[in-house]
């Protein structure tokens, strides 16, 4: 007998508790059933888009989790290890996020070492030289790989000189000095843009210990919001990359298309689900299990301040990369042109409506995507929004949306990078 399927009835994305923190910073706070451990979220809105130079907030950030004033690298790493903590970073280009997890018996020593990290960070020249040499040897060893040539290539072509266009190079690390990164700290790490998340096993005292630390954090008058323009258009086509003895090739499809801020926005993420944004997804199921071209195959909608843009990742045998291409074509021209069938869209929005019940498990998860609500300027309710549409969302909507909002095949950039037979 065939199992009853019940649907998600009454999901809803729980929001954590406010706190006033004083000075314009927000507390917001997950109590979850996470035992005797504790997660710290220090979230600040500035990263490589407002930097004065390629990786400058890389560094800055990198200074304020290694040293302080007066305690040295080796010294805190101690301290971390013997209290049991673990510190995390994270620059992307619009936020900086700086993370400390907590066994709950030794937060009251953690906690103000987090802090003197972060607002009386040391910015010493061995420190910036060791992050400067981990940097381009990591950077040397990448630049040779397929993948990451094909990015630079795709990212370069649909974005130009602009912050989202932008690759690091080993000559970017060369560059780099204690002065800049300081001053991207002092102007950047401040009270005004900062954001802060405290999940887990959590107690009124620690939510008091965290505001008094909360106030230690630096503060500035004179914050300049800094805008770029995107001056370059995509190019149509192809742009191969020839690698002598590649043996594999890294493919990257993709064109701009509507930003989070529209209506649609939603309905397109749904769809880029059905094209490749999970394993059941066409593309995965045509590409990678039946034809073999690929071990996997993606596509992505990101949506960032400036632009949005589609995009599509594989890599391939060098004979298998135009037969790849190809398929991703059809796949394409089909969504765009006929209605899905009702029993696909069934199976994805379980699919859908389950990862959302995952991402709401505990109190680390439910911060996790908080962050993301909080870093990517979308309405509070963002999820409860997008459950809706998952919902309400019919083939007729879906070939709708693609027609509409998914750019045509003949107008995207097609990058490789190895080699094409």
């Amino acid at each position: 007998m065939r199992p009853q399927v019940k649907e998600f009835e009454d999901l809803k994305f729980k929001m954590p508790r406010l706190v006033d923190a004083g000075r314009g910073m927000p507390l917001y706070v997950y109590d979850g059933s996470i035992q005797d451990v504790s997660r710290i979220d220090i979230i600040f809105q500035t990263g490589a888009y407002e930097q004065s130079a390629p990786l400058v907030a890389q560094a800055a950030a990198e200074a304020l989790t290694e040293a302080s004033e007066k305690k040295s690298f080796g010294v805190v790493s101690e301290l971390m290890d013997f209290y049991g903590g673990w510190l995390r970073k994270s620059v992307s280009l619009h936020y900086t996020i700086f993370t400390l997890y907590s066994p709950n018996r030794t937060y009251k020593k953690l906690l103000p070492l987090f802090f003197e990290l972060i607002t009386t960070p040391r910015f010493s020249k061995k420190d910036l030289e060791r992050f400067k040499r981990q940097g381009r040897e990591s950077l040397k060893v990448n630049q040779k790989k397929v993948e990451s040539i094909s990015s630079t290539i795709f990212k370069s072509k649909m974005f130009g000189t602009h912050p989202y266009g932008v690759t690091p190079t080993v000559e970017d690390y060369d560059a780099l000095c204690v002065e800049a990164t300081r001053e991207y700290a002092s102007e950047r790490f401040v009270a005004e843009r900062c954001q802060v998340i405290l999940s887990g096993d959590v107690d009124k005292d620690m939510i008091s210990l965290l505001v008094e630390n909360l106030q230690k954090v630096n503060s500035s008058s004179n914050i300049k919001d800094i805008k770029h323009e995107i001056g370059v258009e995509p190019p149509q086509g192809m742009v191969v990359e020839e690698i002598e003895n590649a043996l594999q090739s890294s493919v990257r499809i993709g064109a701009r298309t509507i930003n989070r801020g529209d209506e649609n926005y939603m309905n397109l993420h749904i769809l880029n689900s059905v094209l490749g944004g999970y394993f059941g997804s066409r593309l995965n199921k045509n590409i990678r299990e039946e034809k073999g071209y690929t071990y996997g195959i993606n596509s992505w909608l990101i949506g960032l301040p400036d632009a949005a843009y589609f995009t599509i990742s594989s890599h391939t045998a060098i004979r298998f990369t135009k037969p790849l291409i190809d398929e991703v074509k059809n796949e394409i021209d089909k969504i765009r042109t006929s209605l899905m069938p009702e029993d696909e869209l069934r199976i994805l929005k379980g699919f859908l409506l389950g990862d959302f019940a995952r991402m709401f498990d505990n109190a680390f998860t439910l911060a996790d995507n908080f962050i993301a609500v909080l870093t990517n300027d979308v309405p509070m309710n963002y999820y409860d929004i997008r459950i809706e549409h998952i919902k309400h969302a019919t083939p007729q909507i879906m070939l709708q949306t693609a027609q509409m909002y998914l750019p045509k095949f003949e107008d995207m950039t097609v990058v490789v990078a190895g080699g094409i037979e």
